[in-house]
């Protein structure tokens, strides 16, 4: 039979083991760490997207030019319109995204992935944007526009934006929020 004093004894080590043990697990982490746990409290929502196209002006330039060279003036003013080839265009989308967090520990910004998806949901296209959300109140519904330049849209594709959760450690490099503060 042990003594009460052993026991004691046992038992204040335990304790004292115990405690340390959860100190540790709790103490301080690195800021890739804080900024990983951080991120999770922001989120990222597509409010509404606008497709505007504009026609490559070379290209249109060079089409007037081939088709006016060797004519007269006069005679090109008197012909029936030519049809010409459907005109290149470069696409720039604008987005309307939503960001909110809720922390008061904030972060200098969120970096936010951005989708480009087909109807039946297969990504065509993916960026990263990183969006200064410094001066967002915790709470606070905050509205950016991006500009994604020289995209490929098409009738029906659909645009998706979110605040990955988790990154993983080794990609923590490509995120903007990770190296800052460091």
């Amino acid at each position: 039979m042990r003594h009460p004093r052993q026991i004691f004894v046992a038992g204040a080590v335990v304790l004292t083991l115990s405690i340390g043990l959860a100190l540790v697990a709790c103490g301080p982490k690195s800021h890739a760490e804080k900024v990983a746990q951080t991120r999770a409290l922001y989120s990222a929502r597509l409010n509404g997207f606008v497709v505007e196209e504009e026609p490559l002006v070379e290209e249109v330039i060079g089409e007037i030019e081939a088709s006016a060279e060797g004519a007269d003036v006069e005679e090109v003013a008197l012909e029936e319109p030519a049809d010409f080839e459907p005109v290149a265009v470069s696409q720039r989308v604008l987005l309307d995204i939503l960001i909110q967090h809720d922390t008061y520990d904030k972060l200098p910004g969120i970096t936010v992935e951005i989708s480009m998806a087909d109807p039946s949901g297969q990504e065509k296209d993916h960026w990263r944007a990183w969006f200064d959300t410094s001066d967002i109140p915790k709470a606070t519904v905050t509205q950016f526009t991006h500009i994604l330049e020289d995209v490929s849209y098409e009738e029906g594709d659909g645009f998706y934006v979110e605040v990955r959760q988790p990154v993983p450690e080794e990609e923590w490099g490509e995120y903007k929020e990770f190296a800052s503060g460091s």
